[in-house]
C-alpha cells in the first residue's frame, strides 16, 4: 500500500506565540494587560488564573536557536508559526503618532493611513532592543530552513491601551479599555504597519490576529472571568468581537502597504486571519430547544467573524439577519487565507439564565477526554475544513491542533487520526496549505500556567532542557516523508 502523501510544498509546522514562550531568559516582557492580569492578587485568589508566572516560561526570547534547530534538524519542519508581543515592541504609547483616520456613517473605524512621516515616528517610538532581538529571530528562523508563519496579535495589549484591572472593577468608568474602544483599532493600524516595515523582508506569511472570538469570550462572557478584563455580559464581548474584525481589515491593509519585500513566493505579503473552529453538537438531538441553542452558538462563535471580514456582514444583534444598516461592504480590505485551529467536539443544550438568545451552556462530549477536558473528535476537523472552504473559498492552514498530554502517548493516536482525516479532506478538494502543531513546547498556557502540557517536547522548568515526547518522533517522520506513515496506514485500512 502506498503511504498516504500531502501535496508538494506542503508546510509542516509547530505553533508557538511570544507571551507563551519568550519569557523565562533575557528581558522579560512586562507592559502588557496579560502580564498585569496574571499577577494580580484578587484574580488569584478568585482562581481567575493560576497563580504562575511566564517570568519561569521557557526562555525562548533567548533559547530561539535551540528551538529552531529542534524544529528544523529534530522534527524535519520546514515551516513555523510564531508571534510578536505588541508590548514588547511598543511598551511606551504610540497614540502622539498623528495618522489618517476613515470613518463611516456609523463612526466605525474603517481606514487608517500611516505615512512616511508617521513610520519615522513609530521607529523612533519602537523599543530597539526587542526590534533588533525579533529581527535575529526570524533571521534565524529562515536561515535553519523554516518558513515564518507571524502572528500580529496573539493576545497581550499593551498596557497604555488596557489596563484590565480598571476594567474588570468598572468597564464603564475605566480610560484604557483595550478592544472595547476604537482607538485600539487605529493603534493596532499602526503596530502592524511598523512590524510589516521592520520585518517584510524576513516574513511573506502573516496572520493579523489569533483566535478573535476567544479573547472576546473568555474576556467579556465567562463565569470562570479568566482572560482580562475577566467580565461576563454579552453586550461588552458584541463590541469586542465587531471591533477585532475591524482592526483586521485595518492591518491588512498595512501589512499589504509596508511589507514590499518577498522571500519566498508567498511574498511580499500573504495575509490572513485565524480562527478557532470547534464542533458543536446538540446535547439532546431530540430538543428543539437544544438543537436552536446549538445553532446559535454554532453561528456566533464559529461564522460570526469570517462573515464580517470577508462579507461585510456585521449581524451586531446576532439575529441571524442582516439587515440594511449591518452591511459593511466599506469595511472589506481582504483574507488571503484563513487559518483554522480545531482541538475538539462540544455539546450544546439550553439553560434558562435569562439571556434570551445566550441561554445555553457548553459542556464537554462524551467520547475520550484529554487532560485538559477536552473531547478528542477527529471526524471534527473534517465538518470544519469542509464548511469553511464551502462558505468561504479561501485557502486554509491548520495553524494550530493537539492535545494535552503530559506523557505523550495519547497524542501520537491523536496526531495520527487528525492527519488521516486531514489527508482525505485534502484530497477531497480542499485546498489545505499546511499544518502546524500546537506546541513545539510545554508553555504557558495563559490563565491555566503550566498544568497543561500541549508540546511535542516537555521543559524543564529550572534548566530549560527541552525534552522529546514519544510523540515527537512521529511527527518527525510524517513531516520528513511529506506523508502518513505506511504502518499507520496499514493499520487504519
Amino acid at each position: 500500500m502506498s503511504p498516504k502523501r500531502f501535496p508538494e510544498g506542503f508546510l509542516w509546522g509547530t505553533a508557538t506565540s511570544a507571551f507563551q514562550v519568550e519569557m523565562g531568559r533575557g528581558a522579560p516582557a512586562k507592559e502588557s494587560d496579560w502580564y498585569t492580569w496574571v499577577h494580580d492578587g484578587d484574580n488569584i485568589a478568585a482562581g481567575r488564573v493560576s497563580g504562575d508566572t511566564p517570568l519561569d516560561g521557557p526562555g525562548s526570547w533567548e533559547l530561539y536557536p535551540e528551538d529552531f534547530r529542534i524544529a528544523r534538524e529534530e522534527l524535519g519542519n520546514n515551516s513555523i508559526r510564531l508571534s510578536l508581543d505588541w508590548s514588547r515592541l511598543f511598551p511606551w504609547s504610540t497614540e502622539a503618532v498623528d495618522v489618517g483616520v476613515e470613518r463611516d456613517e456609523h463612526g466605525n473605524v474603517c481606514g487608517v493611513s500611516v505615512d512616511e512621516g508617521a513610520m519615522e515616528e513609530l521607529r523612533a517610538l519602537a523599543n530597539p532592543s526587542a526590534v533588533e532581538g525579533y529581527r535575529e529571530m526570524l533571521s534565524e528562523a529562515n536561515r535553519v530552513g523554516l518558513t515564518v508563519f507571524l502572528t500580529l496579535y496573539h493576545w497581550p495589549i499593551p498596557l497604555w491601551l488596557h489596563d484590565p484591572i480598571a476594567c474588570r472593577d468598572d468597564l464603564e468608568g475605566a480610560t484604557r479599555r483595550g478592544w472595547q474602544d476604537q482607538g485600539t483599532i487605529v493603534e493596532f493600524a499602526k503596530y502592524a504597519a511598523f512590524a510589516a516595515n521592520a520585518f517584510g523582508n524576513l516574513v511573506d506569511l502573516y496572520a493579523t490576529i489569533n483566535e478573535p472570538r476567544i479573547v472576546s469570550q473568555h474576556g467579556y462572557m465567562t463565569e470562570r472571568g479568566e482572560f482580562p478584563p475577566g467580565l461576563n455580559d454579552p453586550g461588552p464581548f458584541r463590541v469586542s468581537m465587531r471591533n477585532l474584525a475591524l482592526a483586521h481589515g485595518v492591518a491588512y491593509d498595512q501589512v499589504k502597504r509596508w511589507d514590499t519585500a518577498s522571500i519566498s513566493g508567498k511574498g511580499p505579503a500573504t495575509v490572513g486571519v485565524v480562527v478557532v473552529l470547534m464542533h458543536y453538537e446538540p446535547a439532546d438531538t431530540s430538543s428543539p430547544a437544544d438543537v436552536s441553542a446549538c445553532d446559535f452558538v454554532r453561528y456566533m462563535y464559529n461564522e460570526w467573524y469570517l462573515n464580517a471580514i470577508i462579507k461585510g456582514d456585521y449581524d451586531l444583534d446576532l439575529d441571524g439577519l442582516i439587515q440594511p444598516d449591518e452591511q459593511w461592504p466599506h469595511t472589506i480590505k481582504g483574507c488571503d487565507f484563513i487559518g483554522v485551529n480545531y482541538y475538539a467536539r462540544w455539546l450544546v443544550r439550553h439553560a434558562d439564565k435569562g439571556w434570551g438568545r445566550f441561554d445555553y451552556e457548553i459542556t464537554t462530549g462524551e467520547g475520550e477526554i484529554s487532560e485538559y477536558g477536552w473531547e478528542t473528535y477527529p471526524q471534527g476537523l473534517r465538518h470544519s475544513l469542509e464548511w469553511a472552504y464551502d462558505h468561504y473559498r479561501r485557502p486554509i492552514y491548520i495553524a494550530e491542533n493537539g492535545l494535552a498530554d503530559s506523557t505523550g502517548e495519547r497524542r501520537t493516536r491523536y496526531l495520527l487520526d487528525h492527519l488521516k482525516v486531514l489527508h482525505d479532506v485534502i484530497q477531497g478538494g480542499v485546498p489545505v496549505r499546511g499544518y502546524f502543531h500546537w506546541s513545539l513546547i510545554d508553555n504557558f498556557e495563559w490563565a491555566d500556567g503550566y498544568k497543561i502540557p500541549f508540546g511535542l517536547y516537555r521543559v524543564d522548568r529550572e534548566t530549560k532542557e527541552r525534552i522529546p515526547t514519544e510523540s515527537a518522533a512521529v511527527y518527525r517522520e510524517i513531516a520528513r516523508g511529506n506523508a502518513l506513515p505506511e504502518w499507520n496506514v496499514k493499520n487504519s485500512g
